[in-house]
């Protein structure tokens, strides 16, 4: 015979005696899985193993909602202190913002410059592994980086047409709302059911 979970009435997971009466459900409970075969052969075996789930999961949906009263003031709390940290730092943000703006239009003016000066040396590079007369092309020198910019690669689409299939995602959310309205058949894709076990009692 199953273990019932028992009543949530002035438990708390804040005080000790609470906490261990929560614990105790739990422990004779999983004690009692644990003494069940996991053997589902008969009607009245998948039954009885669907309200042994079904138990397991009201004492996980008890261990929640003792939870919650703690964490749901907590959680208010929280937000409360984060709506009067964004008051108090927002002014900070809009100020720095025009600095913010002015080092990055001129790093950005920098990387532009470097990138073209990078491109005439491989231009002059390519010249001179050719035996093409060079000696009237002055050396191209890099601008330094600026201060405090970190390079990283990145990417555009260009051509959505080029891009090769291994670089494209399914959108299986798509795809899903698709089956909830009712389609069937979608090409390169088996739509099929799939029996899925609800544990209630």
């Amino acid at each position: 015979m199953a273990i019932q979970p028992k009543p949530t009435t002035d438990l708390s997971l804040n005080d000790s005696s609470g906490r261990e009466f929560i614990q105790a459900s739990l422990s004779d409970y999983v004690a009692f899985l644990h003494r069940q075969p996991a053997v589902c052969g008969t009607p009245e075996q998948q039954e009885a193993l669907i309200k042994h789930v079904a138990q397991g999961h009201e004492l996980i949906k008890l261990v929640t909602a003792e939870r919650l009263k703690i964490t749901r003031q907590l959680d208010k709390q929280k937000h409360d202190w984060m709506e009067v940290e964004k008051e108090m730092t927002a002014p900070i943000l809009a100020a720095m913002q025009p600095l913010k703006d002015a080092v990055e239009h001129y790093n950005r003016e920098l990387l532009r410059v470097r990138e073209h000066q990078q491109s005439e040396a491989a231009r002059q590079t390519a010249i001179a592994h050719s035996g093409e007369t060079t000696w009237l092309m002055p050396d191209v020198a890099l601008t330094a980086k600026p201060k405090g910019v970190q390079m990283k690669w990145t990417f555009d689409i260009v051509d959505r047409n080029q891009v090769p299939n291994g670089y494209w995602v399914i959108d299986e959310a798509a795809i899903k709302t698709a089956i909830a309205s009712g389609v069937r058949d979608i090409p390169g894709i088996r739509i099929y059911e799939e029996g899925i076990t609800t544990f209630r009692k």
